[in-house]
C-alpha cells in the first residue's frame, strides 16, 4: 500500500462498517424473509458507498482508489464478522465467487462516494 494513506482507508472503512456490521447482520438473521431484509440490504450498500466517502473527503492524492479500498475493507469487515457470528462454509466454491463479486461492487460503490466526495471539494475550494 504504496501510494494509498492507510489512514483514510481505515476511517473510511470504520465509517462504513459503524452502519454495515449492524444491517447485515439483522438483514441475514432477524429479518430473514421480511421486507426489512431489502430495507437493510440498502443500509449495507449505503455503507459501501459511505466508506468511500470518508475515505476520499480528506482529498488524498488518489481520492477514487482510496474509496474503492474503503469500500473493499468494509464489506470484507462485514462478511468475516457474519461468517464466524453464522459459522455457514458450507459451499465454500460459491462462497469465494460471491465474496469476489460483492468486492467489486463494493468498490465500485466506494468509488462512487469517494466521486461525490472529490466533487464536493472541489466546489468548495
Amino acid at each position: 500500500m504504496g501510494a494509498f494513506d492507510r489512514r483514510s482507508i481505515l476511517v473510511g472503512a470504520f465509517n462504513g462498517l459503524f452502519f454495515a456490521l449492524p444491517a447485515a447482520i439483522l438483514q441475514r438473521t432477524v429479518f430473514s424473509g421480511t421486507a426489512l431484509a431489502g430495507v437493510m440490504l440498502a443500509i449495507v450498500f449505503f455503507a459501501g458507498a459511505l466508506a468511500g466517502y470518508a475515505a476520499a473527503r480528506p482529498l488524498p492524492p488518489h481520492a477514487l482508489p482510496h474509496g474503492a479500498a474503503a469500500g473493499v475493507v468494509t464489506f470484507c469487515g462485514a462478511e468475516i464478522v457474519y461468517l464466524i457470528a453464522t459459522r455457514n462454509f458450507s459451499e465454500p466454491l460459491g462462497l469465494l465467487i460471491g465474496i469476489i463479486l460483492f468486492a467489486l461492487i463494493f468498490a465500485s460503490l466506494g468509488t462512487i462516494g469517494a466521486m461525490v466526495a472529490v466533487s464536493r471539494g472541489a466546489r468548495t475550494r
